[in-house]
């Protein structure tokens, strides 16, 4: 588990108590056990500094770290808050995660699913809410430990009625109506001063939260838009005013200075009474026991009684040599209520229980006399889940939150840049596909005329599928190709919104089919050629349109049904790797026989076009244009189309402006079903080659 986070103002004999008291409390708890009697308790408290001076997120080395030891097998536990676990999972995944912590899904990577092995029914006394967030997928995976909430410390010696108690209690008669704003604003006029830490990270993000709730309903019931709030025309009003309210309570007005002020450090401040408020977490109240009984413990809730909450959880590790079973047991143990009320009597730790049952719980009731201070303010808050806030379909992991924006709010504190942190908080849930504008608007047209010209392709194709040139190619599978370009065209609005599960998973199987209906014919049009080369007919015995068709649809199908079964039933993503030997092998076979390369060459441009495809692919997603992003993309669309438009004409598509050009009987010609030379059909020869396009639709002309 974490080390205190005001490890300069808690010795390490407490440390050392709380590790000693725990194994005593195990022991007793286990002695009747046959099995654990044989177990002890040991803690390794994490050196999890406050304040990494070099910059780098503290959190991500912890988490780095944190893999490591749990692969390595160095410990059977852990204890961590709800910022860490999870944090992975989102619809939109991060590619950070896997580059920075080597694990796609580290939480079901590493950590053990108890549910086998635990009744949840005894699990029933903790909140719901904080059950739910050691829940994923009704897997247990984290257990809850301890809870834990922002509050205001204030000095609860100072002389009755002087002129800083007066002050003092003028402001926490009005902590519910303050905002941070207001509060600030009072204590100057009073001149009173007031020092925050903003060094750790989850602080600095807690208050950002509040402050920001004490303005703004950042609820998704109440506005589905609220964090545009971070990212429009007013939102440089918010930013100002908040980089201009942390300057008040920074050391000589230096940002900076409360960037890199630690908990200890604000306690310090506070101690020497250079604050008259140390904004803490509610179980810091056990410092204060030396000075003040539970019933006078000196804290108030934050302005607007809004309040960052804080989970923590015990969870398993899945390499542990001990049973999953013992695992299970001993966690309970170590999580029961019986546990977390000799946390709350010996350590000062806020348990988890579900407070809405007081009525009828005697161990509630008994907590609250023993904590009246903590009940009150427990009643009386309103609390925001920073989780819930940072989560929706289209945001990214709470682990990029976590990694990235604390870091970044410290950054423009320092530095003024608005554009900085603007563009920060607008990646973390808007993508750069989301404003398209007309572009977007053109990219869609011109795929529709594409699709269009493709689909009047097949239609031609069916109609003209006995002449000797379309029948050489295969009819049948030249339209299975065509039909994999039309779905190639359709799977780009895949990054245009909106954005679902179901759709992603729609588009996978889209892909999937659009894959296969392009590369599976493709073999069996280049066998179709290469056996017309070796046999020099259109009749191949071995091997016949049927069979082929039989054999191509069976393969798609079972593909497409693969596909399907896998995104419903699984959750991961995978890439399909293909083998393209046996198709180069027919590809350059049947140019070995052909005296032109216009006899293969669509072959060519069909593969071509695939690699096109990823390509298209990677600059959507990989592409940086900024403003022009949307004409970037537009011009994407158009170089993907045209492509398609090559491969498509090239295959299926002068052949079919030749014949109607050529014949006004070409839909009924007849087969050629002797053994005269039918390699003659393949390629379009230069001698019969069909004139430019427009010249071709000026004498088009078609008897039915």
């Amino acid at each position: 588990m974490k080390q205190p986070d005001m490890p300069d103002n808690i010795p390490r004999e407490e440390w050392e108590r709380y590790r000693k008291e725990l194994n005593n409390y195990f022991i007793e708890k286990t002695k009747n056990h046959e099995i654990l009697n044989n177990y002890e308790i040991d803690i390794y408290f994490y050196p999890y500094l406050p304040v990494e001076s070099s910059g780098q997120p503290v959190a991500l080395n912890y988490m780095n770290d944190l893999a490591s030891k749990l692969s390595k097998k160095e410990y059977d536990f852990v204890v961590m808050d709800e910022r860490i676990l999870f944090n992975e999972m989102a619809l939109m995944e991060s590619p950070l995660i896997l580059s920075e912590i080597n694990y796609r899904q580290p939480s079901l990577e590493l950590l053990h699913d108890l549910s086998k092995y635990i009744n949840k029914k005894d699990l029933e006394f903790h909140d719901p809410k904080i059950l739910s967030y050691g829940i994923y997928e009704n897997k247990i995976i984290g257990i809850p430990f301890e809870y834990d909430f922002d509050v205001l410390y204030y000095h609860g010696k100072d002389e009755k009625y002087s002129k800083s108690y007066n002050d003092t209690q003028l402001l926490l008669q009005n902590m519910e109506n303050y905002t941070w704003n207001d509060l600030i604003k009072q204590m100057e006029s009073n001149a009173q001063p007031l020092r925050v830490a903003f060094g750790d990270d989850n602080d600095l993000l807690n208050f950002v939260i509040e402050y920001t709730s004490n303005h703004y309903n950042l609820s998704p019931e109440y506005d589905s838009n609220y964090m545009d709030l971070f990212t429009n025309k007013s939102s440089t009003n918010y930013y100002t005013e908040f980089r201009d309210l942390v300057r008040t309570f920074s050391e000589k007005n230096n940002a900076r200075n409360a960037a890199l002020t630690s908990l200890d450090d604000a306690y310090n401040y506070f101690k020497k009474n250079n604050s008259s408020f140390f904004k803490a977490k509610a179980s810091h109240h056990y410092i204060f026991r030396s000075e003040y009984s539970n019933y006078e413990i000196p804290l108030s809730l934050p302005p607007k009684y809004q309040t960052a909450t804080t989970h923590k959880y015990l969870v398993a590790n899945k390499f542990s040599k001990i049973n999953p079973e013992l695992l299970a047991e001993i966690a309970l143990i170590l999580t029961d209520k019986d546990a977390q009320l000799f946390r709350a009597k010996n350590f000062g730790s806020i348990p988890t229980f579900d407070f809405s049952k007081m009525d009828t719980d005697q161990d509630l009731q008994n907590y609250c006399q023993d904590n009246p201070i903590l009940c009150q303010v427990m009643e009386k808050m309103k609390k925001l889940y920073i989780r819930d806030i940072f989560k929706s379909d289209t945001m990214v992991p709470f682990f990029e939150i976590l990694y990235l924006i604390p870091i970044r709010f410290k950054n423009y504190f320092i530095t003024n840049d608005l554009d900085y942190i603007k563009f920060s908080l607008t990646n973390v849930y808007k993508f750069i596909t989301d404003h398209l504008g007309i572009y977007g608007i053109l990219s869609i047209l011109v795929s529709t005329i594409t699709i269009l010209f493709f689909t009047f392709y097949i239609y031609m194709t069916i109609k003209l599928k006995n002449h000797p040139y379309m029948k050489v190619i295969s009819p049948i599978f030249c339209n299975f190709i065509v039909l994999g370009c039309i779905l190639n065209l359709i799977k780009v609005l895949k990054f245009i919104p909106p954005y679902s599960l179901l759709k992603i998973k729609l588009f996978l199987i889209i892909d999937t089919l659009g894959t296969n209906l392009i590369y599976i014919p493709m073999f069996a049009v280049a066998y179709r050629i290469y056996r017309i080369y070796k046999t020099k007919t259109l009749i191949v015995y071995t091997l016949n349109n049927k069979r082929l068709f039989i054999i191509v649809f069976s393969v798609i199908f079972l593909a497409v049904l693969y596909r399907i079964i896998i995104v419903f039933t699984c959750r991961f993503y995978y890439e399909s790797i293909g083998s393209f030997i046996a198709l180069i092998f027919m590809i350059v076979a049947t140019g070995s026989h052909s005296k032109k390369f216009g006899d293969i060459c669509y072959t060519f441009v069909i593969f071509s076009t695939n690699i096109s495809d990823y390509i298209v692919g990677r600059l959507i997603t990989r592409l940086d244009g900024g403003d022009n992003y949307p004409l970037f993309f537009f011009i994407t669309i158009i170089f993907s189309c045209l492509l398609h438009f090559i491969c498509v004409y090239t295959l299926v598509g002068s052949r079919i402006l030749l014949l109607m050009r050529g014949s006004r009987n070409y839909s009924n010609s007849s087969t050629t079903n002797d053994s005269s030379d039918a390699t003659q059909y393949i390629a379009l020869r230069p001698g019969i080659r069909i004139m430019s396009i427009i010249k071709r639709f000026s004498i088009f002309n078609i008897e039915k």
